[in-house]
């Protein structure tokens, strides 16, 4: 679901928003590492530089000089992905960016965490970062997740990320805690509720693969699921982990579609969240176009970046009865079309055309690794931490009704716990 590069990455970012701790010491090596790839990522299109100019991107990557010379430059030469020319007085001249394909860089994490000598609670943590943000878990079940570090360093493990906020304990029975990543699962009674019920129902692997399955195809038709069996399915949508998508069309007929409920929120801050449900609705009706409709869609994204672009798209007869839903819903509006028995679809709401595309986008990416997104990797580079995004929105709100609305959803939101999906 995540790999450790995108893991390393996120959580070296994470970390720096927080002062020194004896957690935050004891996950020292995954925030260097973090580093490291930060560093990596922002050179990967850069040929040579000079000492300088590395010198002021590693500033903009909250790496100081003194660490950039002593530690950061040194381990990315034993990765083989710089190499460094000094000069008589062993003062940096340039830098020559040796930055392997993405898929390598992604796959090297494992390298870099071997030089790093990371110890077994920090390996732990990555893993339980993994198992927390795939789906809330019982504390027993979480910490099974990462026993192979061993149970003491899975357990202290936890605790770390407990003091830094990358995962959330509460306790809705007795002597029964949960855990979970609070960045992405945001209601907390209902999280707790639905980890308690999987486990009762020893259905906690079955919701886990399918979760897994989501995540890589947003939007995946629900007959095309092949991870688990329809009853876990109706299991995992009965208890909040799963949400169900239907898209009917005017002739009367019918498909579902299966998402996660916080969408496209990330580990370690804010992303895409869809309250309404209009985005599922919209990725939902343009996967159905291109695989059920008679007339199929070829290009979902590209008729979408049409419709965005001149606000208008098609001209043909489906458009007049595969859309009826998203037209009540004020997505957009069906008007007749150049020929006789022709429809056009004029869009209405362009932020959930835009958020749908992201998503339609992301699916089926070729660039997957065996656990994690290459362009997660990249779409890293807008991390905001979640506490200093909610202050910057306070004190920069404009004074507008829709800015106003959107400050009292995020104030709400804080008081009430949040639900999911937003």
């Amino acid at each position: 679901m995540l790999s450790d590069a995108e893991l390393l990455l996120g959580l070296g970012r994470h970390l720096s928003a927080y002062e020194v701790s004896p957690s935050h010491a004891a996950l020292d090596s995954l925030q260097f590492a973090g580093q490291v790839y930060e560093l990596a990522w922002r050179l990967r299109n850069s040929q040579v530089s000079t000492g300088n100019r590395i010198e002021a991107i590693a500033i903009e990557a909250r790496v100081g000089t003194r660490q950039l010379h002593r530690d950061v430059l040194p381990t990315m030469e034993q990765l083989g992905w710089v190499e460094c020319r000094r000069d008589a007085e062993n003062r940096l001249v340039s830098v020559e960016a040796l930055i392997p394909p993405n898929e390598v860089l992604i796959a090297d994490a494992s390298r870099l965490l071997d030089i790093l000598l990371v110890s077994s609670v920090q390996r732990a943590a990555l893993e339980l970062i993994r198992a927390t943000s795939r789906q809330p878990l019982p504390v027993e079940a979480a910490i099974q997740a990462a026993i192979q570090w061993g149970e003491e360093a899975a357990t202290a493990a936890l605790g770390h990320l407990e003091a830094v906020n990358l995962v959330r304990r509460i306790e809705h029975e007795v002597d029964r805690p949960v855990v979970f990543n609070p960045n992405i699962w945001t209601n907390d009674q209902q999280a707790a509720t639905a980890a308690l019920r999987a486990q009762d129902a020893r259905a906690s692997m079955e919701v886990g693969a399918l979760l897994e399955e989501i995540a890589v195809a947003p939007g995946i038709p629900e007959k095309h699921v092949t991870s688990t069996e329809q009853r876990w399915i109706d299991f995992a949508v009965s208890q909040g982990l799963v949400e169900r998508s239907i898209v009917q069309t005017s002739d009367g007929s019918e498909e579902r579609f299966l998402f996660s409920p916080h969408l496209k929120r990330d580990a370690f801050g804010t992303a895409l969240t869809d309250p309404s449900g209009h985005v599922r609705q919209l990725v939902g009706s343009m996967i159905y176009a291109s695989t059920f409709a008679s007339w199929k869609l070829h290009s979902p994204g590209g008729f979408l970046y049409t419709l965005i672009r001149d606000g208008e798209a098609g001209n043909v007869s489906n458009i007049g009865t595969d859309y009826p839903m998203l037209e009540t819903a004020g997505t957009i509006q069906v008007v007749p079309g150049g020929r006789s028995g022709t429809f056009r679809m004029v869009l209405l709401q362009s932020d959930i055309a835009e958020s749908a595309l992201s998503i339609i986008d992301s699916r089926g990416s070729t660039n997957r690794g065996d656990a994690g997104s290459l362009q997660n990797l990249g779409d890293q580079r807008s991390y905001s931490h979640v506490e200093r995004e909610r202050a910057k929105m306070a004190s920069v709100a404009d004074t507008d009704d829709r800015e106003a609305a959107r400050l009292i959803a995020a104030l709400r939101d804080v008081a009430s716990g949040g639900a999911f999906g937003v």
